[in-house]
Protein backbone atom coordinates (compact mmCIF):
# COMPACT_ATOMS: atom_id res chain seq x y z
CA UNK A 1 0.00 0.00 0.00
CA UNK A 2 1.44 3.36 -1.02
CA UNK A 3 1.78 6.38 1.25
CA UNK A 4 -1.21 7.96 -0.49
CA UNK A 5 -3.34 4.97 0.56
CA UNK A 6 -2.41 5.36 4.22
CA UNK A 7 -5.20 6.69 6.43
CA UNK A 8 -4.23 9.66 8.60
CA UNK A 9 -5.94 9.55 12.00
CA UNK A 10 -5.87 12.35 14.56
CA UNK A 11 -6.45 11.07 18.12
CA UNK A 12 -7.79 13.67 20.56
CA UNK A 13 -6.63 12.89 24.11
CA UNK A 14 -7.96 14.50 27.29
CA UNK A 15 -5.42 13.03 29.73
CA UNK A 16 -7.87 10.59 31.34
CA UNK A 17 -6.61 7.01 31.30
CA UNK A 18 -9.98 5.38 30.67
CA UNK A 19 -10.76 7.61 27.69
CA UNK A 20 -7.31 7.26 26.18
CA UNK A 21 -7.40 3.47 26.49
CA UNK A 22 -10.64 3.46 24.49
CA UNK A 23 -9.00 5.54 21.76
CA UNK A 24 -5.99 3.23 21.78
CA UNK A 25 -8.21 0.15 21.47
CA UNK A 26 -9.99 1.58 18.43
CA UNK A 27 -6.65 2.67 16.93
CA UNK A 28 -5.29 -0.86 17.14
CA UNK A 29 -8.45 -2.28 15.58
CA UNK A 30 -8.33 0.19 12.67
CA UNK A 31 -4.64 -0.64 12.12
CA UNK A 32 -5.51 -4.33 11.84
CA UNK A 33 -7.63 -3.45 8.79
CA UNK A 34 -5.51 -0.88 6.93
CA UNK A 35 -2.29 1.13 6.94
CA UNK A 36 -2.58 4.11 9.27
CA UNK A 37 -0.56 6.97 10.64
CA UNK A 38 -1.68 8.23 14.03
CA UNK A 39 -1.13 11.72 15.41
CA UNK A 40 -2.00 12.54 19.02
CA UNK A 41 -3.60 15.90 19.81
CA UNK A 42 -3.84 17.03 23.43
CA UNK A 43 -7.06 18.88 24.16
CA UNK A 44 -5.33 20.72 27.01
CA UNK A 45 -3.88 23.11 24.43
CA UNK A 46 -6.87 23.03 22.08
CA UNK A 47 -9.70 25.57 21.84
CA UNK A 48 -12.73 24.63 23.93
CA UNK A 49 -15.08 27.47 23.18
CA UNK A 50 -17.69 27.94 20.52
CA UNK A 51 -16.34 31.46 20.11
CA UNK A 52 -13.09 30.09 18.69
CA UNK A 53 -12.66 30.63 14.96
CA UNK A 54 -10.66 28.67 12.42
CA UNK A 55 -7.89 31.27 12.68
CA UNK A 56 -7.37 30.39 16.35
CA UNK A 57 -6.43 26.75 15.85
CA UNK A 58 -3.20 25.72 17.62
CA UNK A 59 -0.08 26.14 15.50
CA UNK A 60 0.93 22.51 15.95
CA UNK A 61 -2.19 21.40 14.09
CA UNK A 62 -0.98 23.10 10.90
CA UNK A 63 2.16 20.93 10.87
CA UNK A 64 0.12 17.70 10.73
CA UNK A 65 -1.08 16.04 7.51
CA UNK A 66 -4.79 16.45 6.79
CA UNK A 67 -6.81 13.75 8.62
CA UNK A 68 -9.24 11.22 7.21
CA UNK A 69 -10.46 10.37 10.71
CA UNK A 70 -10.60 12.33 13.96
CA UNK A 71 -11.37 10.18 17.00
CA UNK A 72 -11.76 11.02 20.66
CA UNK A 73 -13.42 10.02 23.94
CA UNK A 74 -14.39 12.41 26.70
CA UNK A 75 -16.57 15.53 26.65
CA UNK A 76 -13.57 17.86 26.45
CA UNK A 77 -12.61 16.41 23.06
CA UNK A 78 -15.89 17.33 21.34
CA UNK A 79 -15.35 20.98 20.40
CA UNK A 80 -11.66 20.59 19.44
CA UNK A 81 -12.59 17.68 17.15
CA UNK A 82 -15.37 19.65 15.45
CA UNK A 83 -13.13 22.69 15.02
CA UNK A 84 -10.37 20.53 13.53
CA UNK A 85 -12.83 18.93 11.13
CA UNK A 86 -14.07 22.36 10.02
CA UNK A 87 -10.53 23.61 9.45
CA UNK A 88 -8.75 20.52 8.10
CA UNK A 89 -11.47 18.09 6.95
CA UNK A 90 -11.96 14.42 7.78
CA UNK A 91 -14.67 12.53 9.64
CA UNK A 92 -15.24 13.07 13.37
CA UNK A 93 -15.83 9.96 15.50
CA UNK A 94 -16.72 10.12 19.20
CA UNK A 95 -16.44 7.06 21.46
CA UNK A 96 -19.32 7.83 23.83
CA UNK A 97 -22.73 9.42 24.05
CA UNK A 98 -21.76 12.99 23.14
CA UNK A 99 -22.71 16.14 24.98
CA UNK A 100 -23.75 17.67 21.67
CA UNK A 101 -26.40 16.14 19.36
CA UNK A 102 -25.25 12.95 17.63
CA UNK A 103 -25.73 14.41 14.16
CA UNK A 104 -22.92 16.91 14.85
CA UNK A 105 -20.53 13.96 14.40
CA UNK A 106 -19.99 11.58 11.50
CA UNK A 107 -20.05 8.55 13.81
CA UNK A 108 -20.88 7.94 17.47
CA UNK A 109 -19.87 4.65 19.12
CA UNK A 110 -22.19 4.55 22.14
CA UNK A 111 -22.40 1.85 24.85
CA UNK A 112 -25.79 0.18 25.26
CA UNK A 113 -26.10 1.41 28.85
CA UNK A 114 -26.22 5.03 27.60
CA UNK A 115 -29.74 5.95 26.51
CA UNK A 116 -29.98 7.54 23.07
CA UNK A 117 -33.41 8.68 21.93
CA UNK A 118 -32.58 10.20 18.54
CA UNK A 119 -30.10 8.33 16.36
CA UNK A 120 -28.83 8.45 12.79
CA UNK A 121 -26.92 6.17 10.44
CA UNK A 122 -23.62 7.06 12.08
CA UNK A 123 -24.62 5.71 15.51
CA UNK A 124 -23.37 2.25 16.50
CA UNK A 125 -24.37 0.80 19.86
CA UNK A 126 -21.59 -1.15 21.57
CA UNK A 127 -21.58 -3.71 24.36
CA UNK A 128 -19.74 -1.72 27.01
CA UNK A 129 -16.87 0.66 26.40
CA UNK A 130 -14.11 -0.16 23.92
CA UNK A 131 -11.03 -1.89 25.26
CA UNK A 132 -7.90 -3.71 24.09
CA UNK A 133 -8.87 -7.23 25.19
CA UNK A 134 -9.62 -9.54 22.26
CA UNK A 135 -11.03 -13.08 22.19
CA UNK A 136 -8.14 -15.51 22.51
CA UNK A 137 -7.67 -19.14 21.59
CA UNK A 138 -6.03 -21.56 24.00
CA UNK A 139 -7.06 -19.96 27.27
CA UNK A 140 -5.54 -21.79 30.21
CA UNK A 141 -8.19 -23.16 32.62
CA UNK A 142 -5.53 -23.41 35.33
CA UNK A 143 -4.88 -19.67 35.22
CA UNK A 144 -7.18 -17.38 37.17
CA UNK A 145 -7.36 -13.59 37.29
CA UNK A 146 -9.31 -11.64 39.90
CA UNK A 147 -10.13 -7.98 39.20
CA UNK A 148 -10.94 -5.98 42.33
CA UNK A 149 -12.41 -2.49 42.12
CA UNK A 150 -13.50 -0.40 45.07
CA UNK A 151 -15.73 2.43 46.18
CA UNK A 152 -18.19 3.61 43.54
CA UNK A 153 -21.31 5.72 43.11
CA UNK A 154 -23.44 2.74 42.17
CA UNK A 155 -22.60 0.03 44.75
CA UNK A 156 -21.95 -0.10 48.49
CA UNK A 157 -18.46 -1.44 49.04
CA UNK A 158 -17.82 -3.74 52.00
CA UNK A 159 -14.28 -5.13 52.15
CA UNK A 160 -15.24 -8.12 54.31
CA UNK A 161 -18.06 -9.21 51.99
CA UNK A 162 -15.88 -8.88 48.90
CA UNK A 163 -12.97 -10.70 50.58
CA UNK A 164 -15.22 -13.61 51.59
CA UNK A 165 -16.48 -14.04 48.03
CA UNK A 166 -12.94 -13.84 46.66
CA UNK A 167 -11.73 -16.43 49.20
CA UNK A 168 -14.57 -18.79 48.31
CA UNK A 169 -13.90 -18.57 44.58
CA UNK A 170 -10.18 -19.21 45.03
CA UNK A 171 -10.73 -22.04 47.53
CA UNK A 172 -13.09 -23.89 45.18
CA UNK A 173 -11.06 -23.41 42.00
CA UNK A 174 -7.67 -25.12 41.80
CA UNK A 175 -6.19 -22.46 39.53
CA UNK A 176 -3.12 -20.28 39.87
CA UNK A 177 -4.71 -16.96 40.78
CA UNK A 178 -3.42 -13.43 40.29
CA UNK A 179 -5.24 -10.62 42.09
CA UNK A 180 -5.24 -7.19 40.46
CA UNK A 181 -6.49 -4.35 42.64
CA UNK A 182 -7.45 -0.80 41.72
CA UNK A 183 -6.54 2.64 42.96
CA UNK A 184 -10.07 2.62 44.42
CA UNK A 185 -9.53 -0.56 46.46
CA UNK A 186 -9.62 0.21 50.22
CA UNK A 187 -6.44 -0.88 52.09
CA UNK A 188 -8.33 -3.09 54.55
CA UNK A 189 -9.44 -5.41 51.72
CA UNK A 190 -5.98 -6.98 51.43
CA UNK A 191 -5.76 -7.49 55.18
CA UNK A 192 -9.10 -9.30 55.23
CA UNK A 193 -8.25 -11.29 52.10
CA UNK A 194 -5.06 -12.68 53.62
CA UNK A 195 -6.82 -13.88 56.78
CA UNK A 196 -8.01 -17.01 54.95
CA UNK A 197 -5.56 -19.93 54.47
CA UNK A 198 -6.46 -20.26 50.78
CA UNK A 199 -5.44 -16.67 50.06
CA UNK A 200 -2.83 -15.95 52.72
CA UNK A 201 0.11 -16.50 50.35
CA UNK A 202 -1.31 -14.71 47.33
CA UNK A 203 0.13 -11.35 46.37
CA UNK A 204 -2.19 -8.60 45.22
CA UNK A 205 -1.69 -5.13 43.83
CA UNK A 206 -1.98 -2.82 40.84
CA UNK A 207 -0.43 -4.51 37.81
CA UNK A 208 1.42 -2.86 34.91
CA UNK A 209 -0.81 -2.44 31.86
CA UNK A 210 1.13 -4.90 29.70
CA UNK A 211 1.03 -7.62 32.37
CA UNK A 212 -2.68 -7.16 32.99
CA UNK A 213 -3.48 -7.31 29.27
CA UNK A 214 -1.38 -10.47 28.89
CA UNK A 215 -3.21 -12.16 31.79
CA UNK A 216 -6.62 -11.23 30.39
CA UNK A 217 -5.62 -12.84 27.09
CA UNK A 218 -4.57 -16.11 28.75
CA UNK A 219 -6.67 -16.63 31.91
CA UNK A 220 -9.34 -19.29 31.56
CA UNK A 221 -11.15 -18.01 34.65
CA UNK A 222 -11.80 -14.41 35.64
CA UNK A 223 -13.58 -13.11 38.73
CA UNK A 224 -14.55 -9.44 38.73
CA UNK A 225 -16.28 -7.09 41.15
CA UNK A 226 -19.53 -5.59 39.87
CA UNK A 227 -18.59 -1.93 40.34
CA UNK A 228 -16.84 -1.33 37.00
CA UNK A 229 -18.48 -1.88 33.62
CA UNK A 230 -15.11 -1.50 31.89
CA UNK A 231 -13.64 -4.41 33.89
CA UNK A 232 -16.75 -6.49 33.24
CA UNK A 233 -16.70 -5.75 29.49
CA UNK A 234 -13.02 -6.68 29.25
CA UNK A 235 -13.60 -9.93 31.16
CA UNK A 236 -16.54 -11.03 29.03
CA UNK A 237 -14.69 -10.20 25.80
CA UNK A 238 -11.71 -12.37 26.70
CA UNK A 239 -13.58 -15.66 26.26
CA UNK A 240 -12.84 -16.75 29.83
CA UNK A 241 -15.41 -18.18 32.24
CA UNK A 242 -16.38 -15.14 34.32
CA UNK A 243 -17.64 -15.05 37.92
CA UNK A 244 -19.20 -11.90 39.31
CA UNK A 245 -18.31 -10.70 42.80
CA UNK A 246 -21.47 -8.97 43.94
CA UNK A 247 -22.09 -5.96 46.16
CA UNK A 248 -25.29 -4.28 47.39
CA UNK A 249 -26.77 -1.85 44.89
CA UNK A 250 -26.73 1.74 46.13
CA UNK A 251 -29.19 3.12 43.58
CA UNK A 252 -30.72 2.15 40.27
CA UNK A 253 -28.80 3.54 37.31
CA UNK A 254 -27.95 2.83 33.69
CA UNK A 255 -24.92 0.86 34.94
CA UNK A 256 -26.99 -1.36 37.24
CA UNK A 257 -29.60 -1.93 34.53
CA UNK A 258 -26.95 -3.06 32.05
CA UNK A 259 -25.45 -5.36 34.68
CA UNK A 260 -28.88 -6.89 35.34
CA UNK A 261 -29.28 -7.49 31.62
CA UNK A 262 -25.97 -9.36 31.48
CA UNK A 263 -26.90 -11.45 34.54
CA UNK A 264 -30.27 -12.39 33.02
CA UNK A 265 -28.50 -13.32 29.77
CA UNK A 266 -26.43 -15.88 31.68
CA UNK A 267 -23.08 -14.25 31.01
CA UNK A 268 -21.66 -15.10 34.46
CA UNK A 269 -20.88 -18.36 36.24
CA UNK A 270 -23.02 -18.49 39.37
CA UNK A 271 -21.15 -18.99 42.64
CA UNK A 272 -22.56 -22.30 43.81
CA UNK A 273 -20.45 -25.19 45.06
CA UNK A 274 -21.52 -27.43 42.19
CA UNK A 275 -20.98 -24.95 39.37
CA UNK A 276 -17.69 -23.53 40.54
CA UNK A 277 -15.97 -26.87 39.96
CA UNK A 278 -17.23 -27.15 36.37
CA UNK A 279 -15.36 -26.07 33.27
CA UNK A 280 -18.10 -24.43 31.23
CA UNK A 281 -17.66 -23.18 27.67
CA UNK A 282 -17.85 -19.41 27.45
CA UNK A 283 -20.25 -17.78 25.05
CA UNK A 284 -18.67 -16.77 21.75
CA UNK A 285 -17.09 -13.41 22.56
CA UNK A 286 -17.04 -10.57 20.08
CA UNK A 287 -14.32 -7.94 19.78
CA UNK A 288 -16.26 -4.69 19.96
CA UNK A 289 -13.19 -2.70 18.85
CA UNK A 290 -12.92 -4.78 15.66
CA UNK A 291 -16.66 -4.43 15.03
CA UNK A 292 -16.38 -0.65 15.39
CA UNK A 293 -13.36 -0.52 13.07
CA UNK A 294 -15.35 -2.39 10.42
CA UNK A 295 -18.24 0.06 10.87
CA UNK A 296 -15.88 3.01 10.31
CA UNK A 297 -14.75 1.63 6.93
CA UNK A 298 -17.71 3.51 5.44
CA UNK A 299 -16.08 6.79 6.44
CA UNK A 300 -12.76 6.12 4.73
CA UNK A 301 -12.38 6.70 0.99
CA UNK A 302 -10.66 3.52 -0.17
CA UNK A 303 -11.36 -0.19 0.49
CA UNK A 304 -9.33 -1.55 3.42
CA UNK A 305 -6.30 -3.73 2.86
CA UNK A 306 -6.01 -6.38 5.54
CA UNK A 307 -2.67 -6.16 7.31
CA UNK A 308 -0.64 -9.14 8.38
CA UNK A 309 1.22 -7.15 11.02
CA UNK A 310 0.12 -4.36 13.30
CA UNK A 311 2.33 -1.38 13.93
CA UNK A 312 3.60 -0.93 17.46
CA UNK A 313 1.66 1.46 19.68
CA UNK A 314 2.35 2.80 23.14
CA UNK A 315 1.00 0.72 26.00
CA UNK A 316 -2.03 1.85 27.96
CA UNK A 317 -1.34 4.48 30.57
CA UNK A 318 -2.35 2.37 33.56
CA UNK A 319 -2.76 -1.29 34.38
CA UNK A 320 -5.17 -0.74 37.23
CA UNK A 321 -8.73 -1.92 36.94
CA UNK A 322 -10.99 1.07 36.35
Amino acid sequence: MSASDTAVVWRFLDGRTGHENQVLALSEAIARRRNCRFYDVSVNSAPNSLNCSATKTPGCWHSLPAPQLLIGAGHRTHLPMLLARYRFGGKAVVLMKPTLPCHFFDACLIPHHDSVWITHAGVLRTSGVLHRVRPANGLCPRTGLMLIGGNSRHFDWDSRTVARQAQRIIEQNSAQWTIATSRRTPPDFLQLLHEHPATAALSAGILPASELLSLMNTAGRIAVTCDSMSMISESLSSGAVVSLIRMPLRKSSRISRELCRLIRAGRFLEQSTEQLTLTLPAQNPVSESDRCAAFLDQLLPSPPEIRTQTAAYPTALSGAPA
